[in-house]
C-alpha cells in the first residue's frame, strides 16, 4: 500500500533524528568514555574538557568550532572511540557522510563490539539507500545488544524496504515482546502483516499500537486501510473520521476520507471533501486532478475534462493531468481532441506508452488503422519489452486482416509474459478466426488453467461445446462460472441461453437470451438465437422482430436470416399467432 511506504520512510527520518538528540548531539550530555587504567589522567581531563566545551559550541549552533575541539580531543587521547563517535555524529547532521562514515568505522576499529558505533553506522547507510550494508550494521548491532530496541526498529523497517516481510515479521514481533509498549514497533509489525496480507493479525498490533497512543495518526491512517482491505467499510470510515476528530485541519486527513469516499462510489461526498483539502492545501493541482476524477467516475466527463484542462494550463508539464483530459475527451465522445491531448504527452514521460495505447484505439476506431499501428511502434520504440504494446499491435493486424503479423505479435507477447491468461486468449481467437479451432481450444484451455476466473476463456469453451454437439451439462458448468464473473455480459448470457436452446429448454433459453439482448450488444447471433426461441415456444411476433433486427445488423446480407423472417411472417399471416411450434 501507498501510505505504508510513506509513513516507514517519515518515521525512519525521525528515529534517525531521535538517535542524534539521544546520543549527545545537542543537549544531552551523555555518559565520559571509561578510563583505561594506564591512560595518564592529565590526558584524560584534557580530552574531557575540549568534549565539554565541544557541547558548548554545538548548543551555540558553531558546529566547525564544535568540531575542531572534539578533533583536538582525539589528537589527546586518539583510542578515544567515544570521541570518534561523536564526531561522526556532528558530520552526519551535516550531511558530510563520507567523513561521517570515516568516522565511525574509526571507532569500530578501536572497539568493535561498541553498539553506538554499528547504530551509527546502519543510520549512514540508511541515509544513502545503501540498505544492503544498512542491515548488515544493524544486524550486528542486534547481535551486541539483543535489547537494543533502536536497532531491531530500524532492522525490521530496513527487512520491509527490501521486502524481506517474513524477517521483518519476526524481527518485529521479537521487539513486541521486549518492548510490548512501544507503539512504534507494533505499527510497523502491523504494516508487515498487512503487506503479507495477514489483515487480522495486522488489525490486533495496529488496536493494540492505539491503545498505547491513541492520537498515532499513522497507525489510525494504517488500520483504516487494513479494513478497507478486509472490506469493513464502516469501521474504515469511522477510523479516518477519528483523524479528523483529532485534528479537523489535517490535510492528510481529508484527502484520505475523500479517496475512501471515491474507491467507494460515494462521489458527492469525495467531492466535499477533496473542496476541504483545496482549501487547506497550497498543492493545488494535485486536489483538482482528484476532483477530476470523481468526475470521471461520476460519467461527468465535460466537468472532468475542465478540471484537467485547467491543471495543464497552468502546469504544462503535469502529464498526468494532460493524460486524464485524454481519457475524459475519449470517453466523451471527443476523438480528435482527446488525440491533441494525448500527442502533447512526450516520449520520456511515464505516460507515454498509455497515452498511445489510447491514441490507437482511437484510431482504429475511426477507421485509421494504418496510424494506429504508427502510434503504436512509436510507444515500441520507447518501451520494447511491454507486452501490452504488442498485444494492441496484434489487435489492429486483427483488424486489417493480417492474421500472420498478429499470431507473431502476440506469440512475442507471449513469450515476455508466459503466464498471462489474457494474452492465451487472445492469441486463441485469432486461431478461431484462421480456422485452426484445436489450437485455439488449447489455449482456451491454459487461459483457465493461468486464471479461472477468466470469463471471456470460459464462456469461449463452454459455447464451442456447445456448438460442437459437445458435453452439455459441461457446457453449462464453465459457462455458469464465466457469467459468476461478469453477470451483465450479454455474450455469456446469450452463450447460457443458447446452452438450454440445446437442450430443448425453451423457457430457460428464451429467459437468458433476452437479458443477453436487455444488456445492449448490438450483436446479430444474440437476436437471432433470441428469435430461435421464441419461434420454439410460439411467440411468432417477438421472433419477426428479433429475426428482422438481426437482419439489420447484418446489413441484410443473411440468405439464412432472410428465409427464417420470411418463415415467420407466412406463419402470422395464417393466423397462426400463438401456437407453439414443434420442437
Amino acid at each position: 500500500m501507498r501510505s505504508m511506504a510513506f509513513f516507514k520512510r517519515a518515521a525512519a527520518l525521525w528515529g534517525l533524528a531521535l538517535m542524534l538528540l539521544t546520543a549527545g548531539c545537542a543537549t544531552v550530555t551523555p555518559q565520559a568514555p571509561p578510563a583505561k587504567v594506564d591512560a595518564p589522567v592529565s590526558s584524560l581531563t584534557d580530552s574531557l574538557a575540549l568534549y565539554g566545551a565541544a557541547q558548548m559550541a554545538l548548543e551555540n549552533g558553531d558546529t566547525n568550532k564544535a568540531l575542531e575541539l572534539l578533533r583536538q580531543g582525539i589528537k589527546i587521547d586518539p583510542k578515544s572511540a567515544f570521541l570518534h563517535i561523536e564526531v561522526s555524529r556532528i558530520l552526519l547532521g551535516v550531511g558530510r557522510t563520507d567523513e561521517a562514515e570515516k568516522e565511525a568505522r574509526q571507532a569500530i576499529e578501536l572497539n568493535p563490539e561498541l553498539v553506538d558505533g554499528w547504530l551509527l553506522l546502519g543510520g549512514i547507510y540508511s541515509s544513502r539507500q545503501d540498505l544492503n550494508n544498512a542491515v548488515k550494521a544493524f544486524e550486528r548491532a542486534t547481535t551486541l545488544d539483543p535489547d537494543q530496541e533502536e536497532a531491531r526498529l530500524y532492522l525490521g523497517t530496513l527487512y520491509m524496504d527490501q521486502g524481506r516481510m517474513e524477517q521483518a515479521v519476526q524481527v518485529l514481533r521479537d521487539l513486541v515482546k521486549l518492548r510490548p509498549r512501544l507503539a512504534l514497533a507494533r505499527y510497523y509489525l502491523g504494516q508487515a502483516l498487512a503487506s503479507l496480507r495477514r489483515y487480522r493479525q495486522a488489525e490486533v498490533q495496529l488496536k493494540a499500537a492505539l491503545l498505547i497512543a491513541p492520537n498515532f495518526e499513522a497507525v489510525l491512517f494504517e488500520l483504516g486501510a487494513v479494513y478497507e482491505m478486509q472490506h469493513k467499510y464502516r469501521d474504515a470510515e469511522a477510523t479516518y473520521l477519528r483523524v479528523l476528530d483529532l485534528n479537523p485541519d489535517s490535510t492528510a486527513g481529508h484527502d484520505r476520507l475523500g479517496r475512501f469516499y471515491l474507491s467507494t462510489g460515494r462521489y458527492q461526498e469525495a467531492l466535499r471533501e477533496f473542496a476541504v483539502v483545496k482549501g487547506l492545501s497550497r498543492d493545488d493541482s494535485e486536489v483538482r486532478l482528484k476532483i477530476g476524477l470523481v468526475y470521471y467516475e461520476q460519467g461527468k466527463y465535460n466537468q472532468a475534462a475542465e478540471e484537467f484542462r485547467a491543471i495543464a494550463k497552468d502546469e504544462p508539464d503535469n502529464h498526468r493531468a494532460r493524460y486524464y483530459l485524454g481519457v475524459s475527451l475519449q470517453d466523451g465522445g471527443k476523438g480528435d481532441q482527446a488525440l491533441t491531448a494525448f500527442e502533447r504527452i512526450p516520449p520520456d514521460s511515464d505516460m507515454y506508452v498509455d497515452a498511445r495505447l489510447h491514441m490507437a484505439d482511437i484510431l482504429v476506431k475511426n477507421g485509421r488503422t494504418n496510424e494506429a499501428l504508427r502510434s503504436l511502434s512509436m510507444a515500441r520504440k520507447h518501451a520494447p519489452e511491454d507486452a501490452d504494446i504488442l498485444v494492441a499491435m496484434a489487435a489492429v493486424n486483427d483488424v486489417q486482416g493480417n492474421v500472420t503479423a498478429a499470431e507473431n505479435l502476440l506469440r512475442e507477447a507471449m513469450s515476455l509474459e508466459p503466464k498471462n491468461a489474457e494474452i492465451h486468449f487472445r492469441l486463441g481467437v485469432v486461431l478461431d478466426k484462421d480456422g485452426r479451432r484445436d489450437e485455439a481450444m488449447e489455449l482456451m484451455s491454459e487461459a483457465v488453467e493461468l486464471d479461472e476466473r477468466h470469463a471471456r476463456a470460459l464462456n469461449y469453451l463452454g459455447y464451442v461445446m456447445t456448438e460442437e454437439g459437445g458435453d452439455l451439462d459441461e457446457a453449462e458448468n464453465l459457462i455458469r462460472r464465466a457469467l459468476a464473473v461478469e453477470p451483465q455480459s450479454g455474450y455469456i448470457l446469450d452463450s447460457l441461453g443458447w446452452v438450454f436452446y440445446q437442450k430443448s429448454q425453451y423457457e430457460e433459453a428464451y429467459t437468458y437470451l433476452s437479458r443477453a439482448v436487455q444488456s445492449g450488444e448490438a450483436d446479430p447471433e444474440i437476436y437471432e438465437h433470441l428469435g430461435d426461441a421464441c419461434k420454439k415456444l410460439g411467440k411468432l411476433r417477438e421472433a419477426e422482430k428479433a429475426y428482422a433486427k438481426a437482419l439489420e445488423l447484418r446489413d441484410g446480407n443473411s440468405d439464412q436470416l432472410r428465409a427464417k423472417l420470411t418463415q415467420v411472417r407466412r406463419q402470422l399471416e395464417k393466423g397462426d399467432h400463438g401456437a407453439k411450434a414443434n420442437p
